[in-house]
């Protein structure tokens, strides 16, 4: 499949990522501003909730839960709204439409170098976390079950280990169910709409409603979400962390919506009660596409809260009652004991393979060039424009939370990056496993923002210079039809020479043609090659539906359940595996006639083995724990079924028959 043979997914992900929230916020009767900016969370929060719900209920995951939820939501959210008029209506209609001719800016560069990276629509990402990622898209078609409560039970946990924010593997199986497409195909259809088109989208809303909505502010906004490595490049090479970048790209609307009950900006223009349930439906919004965005938020709105909390104390209100004064001490404490809950155990176990990289001073020096883990080129101009925003910021007195708040996000990156392993380290930055990278992901967050204070700054300085009007003066005499046009001229050229310096000359062309590798799809590839594909399409005419195929996740022959729709006795590189599937894995090439391991294969209904031999993914130890089903060759008890090329072999069990 061609990628313009996409374009009807492409839009039908749009729809899913925009309706159903835009409805919400329709319903708490924001301006079309703002119900574009927050209709990505509010609709993944009701996907979220509907995965939940529907699980719960036993009704298989579709359209039909999520817009039935999306149903509710609206109208709670007119009941809390109530009295409040609608106000969808009310801007020029050049102002309305200036947002998306301003995003062209970083939806079409992002879209080519999203192109350039994956190469064709059906390349899955060839590394280490798509295994899961594959296979739980499957499991949501498979059960039905798109909830957050147990999607991580495809790995054969129960409890509260099987949980796991599911509302992007949500999304992408209804891309399957809707759109037709295969899941590797949906996969990389839904993260380049949330790179190309949630991510600007998000990162102009925050511009707007907190620094302008001037065109120069919205134009610079833009080519900067599109100029940055660390996001959102990064998270769909590293893991891949795909439900992480859903959580990302919109996070900017998050900050404008905590900015909002703050007050701070211009986000006046909505009343605090339309903003209260959307910051509380964003970050339920957040919890399903990643759970580690909750300590996020709480990190980037510890200067946004403070900034409330002292307007609060100031109040006369609270310093003339007693009652108010303790209910507001009492409030504050309530809130930090929260937060403090809150960032101690929404994270996962103790992890500390990845340890510091640089010096701390080294790390600094990359968040002010704008080149995170040790990138080999700066991104000189978003550098110079975000360093330019602080000094300004600090000069006029003026947005000094957005700093504050990068300082945050560039505090919790320095310790990743040079901090020593220990309890500290994992105090500050275990929520995101210890890993660089995760951190590294956040900084474009304020930079973006930062970067648009600084390119006004410099344009306002240039435009009121004597260059720019000789400059002005030479184009009208050179070009005659630009007769009283050279300002618009000067802009016009101004713009495509700042997009296409910031574009195409930093380092997003250099990092994507070293890591599109990461979705090479040849016989070199790490997880699964052009051979082993072709076998995982013929399984269906070999394999009976309920028959379990024994594979070695490290291989690639898990896939077999996410290609092939097949159940495979283990999905997972680091599945829980029982006795019996420990057995199997270890001993079943050996031994397979042997009476417990006949008791074994029929306990598991294991009928067939899935060979694709002994070069893994990664070789660590987990790799080494399947013996049994690797590399069988011309063992006795199984009989060749199918091959493909050199190594990739389907032999069904003949030993125990």
């Amino acid at each position: 499949m061609s990628w313009i043979g996409i374009l009807p997914a492409v839009v039908t992900a749009i729809l899913l990522l925009y309706v159903p929230g835009a409805v919400v916020a329709a319903c708490l009767k924001f301006r079309l501003g703002g119900i574009l900016g927050l209709a990505p969370l509010l609709s993944t929060a009701a996907a979220g909730l509907a995965g939940v719900l529907a699980g719960i209920l036993g009704i298989p995951w579709s359209v039909l839960p999520f817009a039935a939820v999306t149903a509710l939501l609206a109208g709670a959210a007119l009941l809390v709204t109530r009295g409040l008029r609608h106000r969808i209506a009310g801007a020029p209609p050049w102002r309305q439409w200036l947002p998306f001719a301003a995003m062209a800016f970083a939806t079409v560069p992002i879209s080519v170098r999203f192109i350039q990276l994956v190469g064709s629509p059906e390349h899955p990402s060839q590394v280490f976390d798509n295994v899961f990622h594959l296979n739980a898209i499957r499991y949501i078609l498979d059960t039905g079950n798109a909830s957050s409560l147990n999607l991580a039970s495809l790995q054969g946990v129960s409890g509260f280990d099987a949980v796991y924010p599911a509302a992007w593997h949500s999304f992408a199986a209804l891309l399957v169910q809707v759109a037709a497409v295969d899941i590797p195909t949906s996969q990389n259809v839904l993260n380049l709409v949330l790179a190309a088109v949630l991510w600007p989208a998000s990162c102009l809303f925050l511009v707007a409603k907190t620094i302008s909505r001037r065109p120069a502010a919205l134009v610079v906004a833009s080519v900067i979400a599109a100029a940055q490595v660390a996001f959102p490049f990064l998270m769909i090479v590293w893991g891949p962390l795909f439900p992480y970048a859903l959580a990302l790209s919109m996070m900017p609307a998050v900050i404008a919506c905590l900015a909002a009950v703050a007050r701070l900006g211009r986000t006046r223009t909505d009343p605090l009660r339309s903003w209260v349930p959307a910051l509380l439906l964003a970050l339920a919004g957040l919890a399903f596409a990643h759970t580690s965005s909750i300590n996020t938020t709480i990190a980037v709105s510890f200067p946004i809260l403070g900034l409330l909390w002292w307007h609060l104390a100031r109040n006369t209100k609270f310093q003339a009652s007693v009652l108010r004064a303790w209910l507001f001490i009492g409030g504050t404490l309530l809130s930090l004991v929260l937060a403090a809950a809150l960032w101690l155990k929404l994270r996962p176990a103790p992890y500390d393979n990845w340890g510091p990289t640089v010096k701390p001073g080294a790390a600094v020096g990359e968040i002010l060039t704008v080149s995170p883990m040790q990138s080999a080129i700066p991104a000189l101009v978003v550098a110079i424009l975000s360093v330019t925003g602080l000094l300004t910021v600090f000069q006029t007195r003026r947005l000094r939370w957005l700093a504050a708040s990068y300082g945050v996000v560039g505090a919790l990156y320095v310790v990743a990056a040079s901090f020593p392993k220990g309890a500290l380290r994992d105090a500050l930055i275990g929520t995101w496993y210890q890993d660089t990278y995760r951190l590294a992901a956040l900084l474009p967050l304020f930079a973006t923002p930062l970067a648009v204070v600084g390119g006004l700054r410099l344009w306002d300085w240039w435009r009121n210079s004597a260059a720019a009007r000789r400059l002005h003066g030479t184009l009208e005499r050179r070009f005659r039809w630009l007769a009283d046009r050279g300002p618009v001229a000067g802009a016009a050229l101004a713009t495509a020479v700042f997009a296409l310096l910031a574009t195409f000359a930093g380092p997003v062309t250099h990092y994507i043609g070293g890591a599109s590798t990461v979705y090479r799809f040849d016989a070199a590839s790490e997880l699964l090659t052009p051979d082993e594909l072709a076998l995982l399409k013929r399984l269906p005419h070999h394999v009976p539906a309920d028959a379990v195929i024994a594979d070695n996740p490290w291989n690639g022959s898990s896939l077999a359940y996410a290609y092939s729709d097949r159940p495979v006795l283990t999905a997972h590189l680091f599945a829980e595996k029982d006795q019996d599937a420990v057995l199997i894995d270890e001993h079943l090439k050996d031994t397979p006639d042997d009476a417990r391991m006949c008791e074994a294969l029929r306990s598991k209904n294991v009928r067939y083995v899935l060979d694709f031999g002994s070069r893994y993914l990664i070789d660590l130890p987990g790799s080494g724990e399947y013996p049994g089903v690797t590399d069988i060759g011309d063992a006795p008890g199984f009989k060749l079924v199918d091959s493909q090329g050199p190594s990739a072999r389907l032999y069904e069990i003949s030993a125990c028959a």
